[in-house]
């Protein structure tokens, strides 16, 4: 079967799944962890911080692979992913940018010592 190269060359590389796979579990870590609570909850910050590299990272990727596969589907493919990525570096600093001076503050307040009363 010569004329039937799709056995041979898939369409759809599974490099590009796993890109796939990846921009969704970090854009859904991301929203899990800015997703509002009844606080303001300071241990989510080094997770965001953590996530926002990786989307970056994921970014640089996409870049590389459109410069590899050439076909249509595949760039629109990579386009999606580098969307996912962006929201998700987005989203991810804008929650630490907000709320990294009210951590900041309350973690100061809390290592100081109480003021003595002098009689």
């Amino acid at each position: 079967m010569p004329g039937n190269n799709s056995l041979v060359h898939p369409k759809f590389p599974y490099r590009l799944l796993i890109t796939g796979l990846l921009c969704v579990g970090v854009l859904v870590a991301s929203a899990w962890f800015t997703r509002p609570g009844s606080g303001i909850e300071c241990d989510r910050l080094a997770p965001l911080t953590v996530l926002a590299t990786i989307a970056a990272f994921l970014m640089a990727l996409c870049f590389r692979q459109m410069a590899r596969f050439k076909e249509r589907p595949q760039r629109w493919f990579l386009m999606v992913c580098l969307l996912l990525a962006v929201i998700s570096l987005f989203t991810d600093f804008r929650y630490v940018r907000r709320y990294r001076g009210i951590c900041d503050s309350v973690q100061q307040m809390q290592g100081q010592p109480a003021p003595t009363r002098q009689p």
